[in-house]
């Protein structure tokens, strides 16, 4: 009888493969901090009567919500307001452009 040759695998080098198990750098968490309360900036591309249509952006901190309403007031935004957490007005249009200074150019 005729036996038929037997197909060899070819011999080749892999690399071993690495075991991450204990710490998974693409599972980092963010600690610290988030409770999920936003500061809430209105704001518009331009000044119109009444309270529809304004924008809102939203900011983990105060201190982000400031820099953000700075940010669209150079941009020549109006931004109407910054609101606490809980709902309340921290600083109106006035108050802001007051504490921001001459950084940022009053309304027209």
């Amino acid at each position: 009888m005729l036996e038929m040759p037997t197909k060899t695998k070819p011999k080749t080098k892999q690399s071993p493969r690495k075991s991450y198990s204990g710490s998974s750098w693409h599972r980092l968490s963010v600690t610290g901090g988030d409770n999920g309360e936003r500061w809430t900036i209105v704001w518009d591309t331009q000044r119109r009567p009444g309270v529809e249509g304004r924008s809102i952006a939203r900011e983990k901190l105060e201190n982000g919500a400031i820099d953000r309403a700075r940010h669209m007031l150079r941009m020549g935004f109006v931004v109407y307001e910054i609101r606490q957490p809980s709902g309340a007005v921290y600083l109106d249009g006035d108050a802001l452009r007051e504490r921001l200074g001459e950084l940022v150019a009053a309304p027209p």
